[in-house]
């Protein structure tokens, strides 16, 4: 944790953390949520780093993971990526399994290697597709909406792009990590 000048301020840890790889914070319930990739669950810390609970484990149905990896914390809902089952699984603030959206394919829409993703204000959920270079819209209940991207390094193009943040203006901001930028998208829809 840092402050406003980027100082520490704190840190926390856990003996049941492996490999944590993701994390997204409940700033309503002071919870930080943490995926762990080598342990194919999710943590939950409160603010201090005192852990809370412990959901998910090693599998391919629903609530459980197979490497999980990016997360998000939108409108009560954690996002997960639940990488190597190659979809995005979603639950509620407690850890309850809501559902699931995503598979493994060849087609435009398909999650072969999810990685980032985040949620804009109006539901809309962008997920990095990072083995055919896309970043995918969804909407709320996961179904494809528009493929943005593509392999190169022109513009609209990306190549292994990693993880995706929108902001309060429904900006949307990409880690094209090979490409050594971020790209910045800006929603221009009407109101849905």
């Amino acid at each position: 944790r840092l402050d406003r000048e980027g100082q520490a301020v704190g840190v926390f840890s856990s003996p049941e953390l492996k490999r944590p790889t993701g994390l997204a914070r409940d700033s309503q319930r002071g919870r930080v949520f943490v995926a762990d990739v080598a342990a194919h669950d999710i943590k939950v810390f409160s603010d201090s780093g005192e852990l809370l609970k412990v959901f998910g484990h090693r599998g391919e149905g629903p609530g459980e993971f197979n490497a999980p990896t990016y997360l998000t914390f939108s409108d009560d809902q954690l996002y997960v990526t639940d990488t190597l089952n190659s979809r995005i699984q979603v639950f509620s603030a407690e850890g309850q399994f809501l559902r699931s959206f995503g598979r493994r394919g060849l087609y435009l829409g398909d999650l072969p290697r999810p990685k980032g993703l985040a949620v804009d204000r109006r539901g809309l959920v962008y997920v990095v597709e990072s083995y055919y270079d896309y970043l995918l819209v969804f909407d709320a209940e996961g179904r494809f909406l528009l493929p943005i991207g593509g392999s190169g390094n022109g513009i609209g193009q990306f190549y292994l792009p990693a993880g995706v943040w929108t902001d309060d203006h429904d900006r949307v901001y990409l880690a094209d990590a090979f490409n050594g930028r971020v790209v910045i998208l800006q929603y221009l829809g009407g109101d849905r």
